[in-house]
């Protein structure tokens, strides 16, 4: 009786019993009965082709086993990196309100806009890791959604007046990012849109535009504000603010190219690859 632990050992019995029968049956042949010989044969090649018949399909079913379980193993990691994105953005939010807490608290305006500077930081960095948590594609987000909800967060944490600053999104094209990518994106704009808000329009009447394009598999995102206050003597190789340090820092991470136009109004650009970059 044979048997069967697995269907590895099952299969691996069959082509054991396969062999020994592919033997005698070279013994029968070898003898002088030619009639039963060939009978024999016959016989045995029957019982050779079915073994045959049960090892391909046991190894078949072996093979359906193996993508299914290949196949629940992803879906228990979707699951565990949506709770992980989950996880993190509900502590980036909890940090987020620490932040805000800290800052109602104190009377200090520099102590004010630092702290919501931070803010506004984190989360451009939570609404990345909440987008993951939420789309079918748990590794990438669409860039223009991403744009548009974090203009609405940035609006909320700067407590902007409708009737003073209007802000305006053009998106051009599906545009979606790696997520390794779409946080120094979002920081990026982060910043850019802070600076629009502190400098471009000082805190004036105006509007702020930001555009968002891709041409050439290249992406180009644009900041640009209605004011005329932005530093004429601005060096982007050596700024000397904080903002602008972190800026040069982020487009050289994804390899973009920062630029600078004062005609006929303020506008920053960014471009880069919509290539993903190879990691190191």
């Amino acid at each position: 009786m044979i048997s069967s632990p697995s269907n590895n050992g099952f299969s691996q019995q069959l082509d054991a019993i396969r062999q020994r029968i592919a033997v005698i049956r070279d013994r029968v042949l070898s003898q002088s009965n030619l009639s039963l010989s060939s009978e024999i044969h016959e016989e045995f090649q029957s019982a050779l082709n079915v073994l045959e018949s049960a090892q391909t399909v046991i190894q078949q079913a072996e093979t359906s086993l193996d993508v299914a379980q290949l196949r629940a193993s992803v879906r228990e990691k979707e699951i565990l990196l949506r709770e992980i994105h989950h996880r993190v953005k509900n502590n980036l939010q909890v940090v987020s309100s620490l932040l805000d807490l800290q800052a109602m608290r104190t009377q200090d305006p520099t102590v004010q806009t630092i702290l919501r500077n931070n803010q506004s930081r984190i989360r451009s960095i939570a609404l990345v890791h909440e987008r993951l948590s939420q789309s079918s594609q748990i590794t990438r987000i669409n860039l223009g959604e991403y744009i548009q909800s974090l203009t609405a967060i940035l609006v909320r944490i700067y407590a902007l007046e409708p009737n003073r600053i209007t802000f305006r999104t053009e998106i051009q094209g599906e545009i979606e990012l790696s997520s390794n990518r779409a946080v120094p994106v979002g920081l990026i704009l982060n910043e850019l849109v802070s600076n629009a808000l502190k400098h471009g329009l000082a805190g004036e009447f105006g509007e702020i535009t930001v555009s968002l394009r891709i041409t050439d598999a290249q992406i180009t995102l644009i900041v640009s504000d209605s004011g005329e206050r932005f530093p004429t003597d601005l060096d982007l190789m050596s700024p000397r603010s904080l903002g602008f340090q972190l800026i040069n820092s982020l487009v050289q991470q994804i390899d973009g190219i920062l630029t600078v136009s004062r005609i006929p109004n303020t506008m920053i650009a960014v471009r880069f690859s919509a290539n993903d970059l190879q990691e190191s």
